[in-house]
This record gives structure tokens, sequence and C-alpha cells, in this order.
């Protein structure tokens, strides 16, 4: 039995990467006027005085159901169901662009009067999404070969 690998798995496995990377790392910090600062994280607002407010989950959420889908469709893309790896693609582009309309939502509430700065984690939910869109035309891309190889025989009439 021949394995056969494709380019669109090196993606998807980035992109789970990429997710349980965010999934620990800090996502911006929120700097007052005083001096003050809280660290955002996916799971909370860490102020710098030691306390914390866990009303940030909704991004983990959204990131951990994001790497489910993604290390699923990473398992099935040594199958051939190609029409599922592309609707479980779509899935997980909309997942990334609603983690963002929620990231700006989240820190339009807690803004107020300090400025808001990206940590370098902020954008791999970016990157997981042009990785998706990678892998979306890797999926039909080997689809359209295997297609090419199974009629390059017929019968004919």
């Amino acid at each position: 039995m021949k394995i056969e690998f494709y380019l669109h798995q090196i993606w998807l496995a980035l992109i789970c990467i990429l997710m349980f990377a965010s999934l620990l790392l800090p996502i911006g910090q929120l700097v007052d006027s005083t001096g003050a600062s809280a660290e955002l994280t996916n799971f909370r607002l860490n102020f710098i005085e030691g306390d914390s407010s866990g009303a940030m989950w909704g991004l983990a959420v959204i990131l951990i159901a994001g790497l489910c889908v993604a290390v699923f469709e990473l398992l099935l893309s040594g199958f051939r169901n190609f029409v599922l790896q592309k609707r479980l693609l779509v899935f997980l582009m909309l997942l990334m662009v609603g983690y963002y309309i929620i990231l700006v939502a989240y820190v339009l509430l807690v803004k107020g009067e300090t400025s808001f700065s990206p940590c370098i984690a902020g954008a791999f939910p970016l990157v997981c999404l042009v990785l998706e869109y990678m892998s979306i035309h890797g999926v039909a891309k080997a689809e359209a070969e295997i297609i090419a190889r199974a009629n390059g025989f017929r019968l004919r009439d």
C-alpha cells in the first residue's frame, strides 16, 4: 500500500502549531497614562498588580475549537475526502475571522483611556488564515491531480 504525501499537510501542521502557540502566548498589552499595564491573553486580562479578569475566555474557546478542527483536518488529509476537507478549511477560516472580530470587540470594550499594543502571538491567527487559504488550493490541486490520473485511461465507445 502506497502512502501519498501532500503539500497541504505541511500547511495544516503549521496551522496546528501556530494555534497552539497562540493559546499559550500573550496577544497584547494595555498601558495607561500612569504607566500601569495589563497583559491580554486568550484566557484572561492580567494586571501588573497581580489581579486578573477572566472575561477573555471567548478568544480561547474559538482557538481551541479551531485547533480541534485543524487536527481533525490534518488526520482527514490522509484520506481522499477532498470535499469535506475544503468545507472544513472554509469553516476554519470563518473561525479565524470570528476570532479577530471578537478580539477587536474585547479591545474596544477594555481599552478606555489606555493604549493597546499587540504582541507577536496576536498575528498567529492571521498567519493561520493565510495558510488555510494555501491549504484550500493545495487540496484542490491534489484533487485535480487524482482526477487527471483517473481519467488518463478511458474506454472509447
